[in-house]
């Protein structure tokens, strides 16, 4: 049966919608505008303030204003106070430097330093093929003399920057070994930074590989170090990401994808309520069983590693509560070069699950007594009990395996 609608009800029907329509339409525009104009109220009242204070200053100050120097305090006070804990504020010469220490690579004499309470620069690490290995450092030296000046707490900070310096330029350096002086007359050259660091533990079927951060290089040093392991035997390992800030996710996925099987790494949601599957992992996975030593030092890419091989039942978690730095963060250019990097998603594991502002709790809690902490890195898995506990759950997993079969 076929039904006529009449004509002014047709009309009428609409004029309703219609209007329907353009009162939506004017409460979102009024809203937008709403929105706008008090964002831009709090925009002239910021400027008011700033445009005083400068006034006052101007006028008063019994001093010389470094317009550079005033800008760049400006650029950084205002990205600290927008209440995002990542932004930041680089000049050109910054970013630049930030830039060359997550690509892994730089200038200098091969060595990682530490400053020792008695003004000195302890040597922490000697870097394979590095400038400071050809001169004979070794780990434990003590850097006392930099050129003809001799080191103490005053001047440590300012000559600690002497050290790196342009390709090809020299340096004099003179440290001490068992109290006995030694000169090294460095060439400066560009120097990789080993990041990944593997061995066994004595007497047993475990890997213990240290990474140390997440460069630019990472993965290609993990690949090879791996491959040494599995040459080795290798059937559990335990991966050291204490003091591992982070760095690169891109490298930490690459190493993961080496680990897992298929299926997410890593996912962003921004502030619209997007999300993006940032990587994935193939089908290949590494056939071992797994445990990470984390730290409340360890953040961004490390307490990603640590919760996909979780996330995936594929690892345990030994330690402490990492640091919950699980947003990303981008870098934009200005137009004086200078770059501000800011928070635009938080990122997900394959669990659905953010660690930002919460960090990823361990399945073994084991706290670091502070007199060990001082002087980790000369423990072994025996004394330090943080590894100690890593190598345990490992030989349970070894013993649950093996009764299995």
């Amino acid at each position: 049966m076929n039904l006529r609608v009449p004509l002014g009800a047709a009309i009428a029907f609409a004029l309703v919608v219609a209007a329907l329509t353009f009162s939506i339409t004017l409460n979102h525009a009024r809203e937008d505008y709403n929105a706008r104009a008090s964002s831009l109220r709090e925009r002239e009242a910021a400027n008011d303030k700033f445009a005083e204070i400068d006034r006052q200053v101007r006028q008063r100050f019994h001093g010389e204003i470094n317009g550079q120097q005033l800008m760049d305090s400006v650029a950084r006070g205002y990205m600290a106070g927008i209440g995002d804990p990542n932004a930041a504020y680089m000049t050109a010469e910054e970013f630049a430097r930030r830039n060359t220490n997550v690509v892994g690579g730089t200038v200098g004499i091969g060595a990682l330093l530490e400053i020792h309470p008695n003004g000195y620069l302890l040597v922490r690490e000697v870097y394979p093929e590095s400038p400071a290995q050809a001169e004979g450092m070794q780990p434990g030296d003590l850097i006392v003399k930099i050129d003809d000046e001799v080191l103490h707490p005053e001047n440590i900070d300012e000559l600690y920057d002497m050290i790196d310096d342009a390709v090809g330029t020299r340096i004099m350096l003179t440290y001490r070994r068992d109290g006995e002086d030694f000169i090294a007359d460095i060439t400066r050259r560009e120097v990789v930074h080993p990041t990944v660091f593997a061995s066994m533990i004595p007497d047993t079927e475990i890997g213990y590989i240290i990474i140390t951060e997440f460069s630019e290089r990472t993965s290609i040093q993990f690949n090879r170090e791996l491959g040494r392991l599995q040459n080795l035997g290798v059937q559990a390992l335990i991966f050291d990401l204490r003091d591992n800030r982070g760095g690169i996710m891109r490298q930490a996925t690459r190493v993961l994808d080496r680990l897992v099987p298929a299926g997410p790494l890593l996912t962003a949601v921004y502030r619209d309520g997007t999300v993006q599957e940032i990587d994935s992992s193939d089908a290949n996975q590494l056939d071992v069983q797994m445990v990470v030593l984390t730290n409340p030092n360890t953040s961004g890419a490390a307490e990603l590693f640590a919760k996909v091989l979780r996330d995936y039942g594929m690892g345990s978690v030994v330690g402490s509560a990492t640091a919950g730095r699980g947003a990303m963060q981008e870098d934009i250019k200005l137009s004086d070069g200078s770059v501000i990097s800011i928070t635009v998603a938080l990122y997900r594991s394959p669990g659905g699950i953010s660690w930002d502002g919460v960090g990823v709790r361990p399945d073994f809690e084991v706290a670091m007594p502070p007199d060990l902490e001082a002087i980790r890195r000369e423990l072994d898995h025996e004394s330090d009990p943080q590894l100690n506990k890593a190598v345990s759950v490992a030989q349970g997993i070894l013993i649950e395996a093996q009764s299995a079969q």
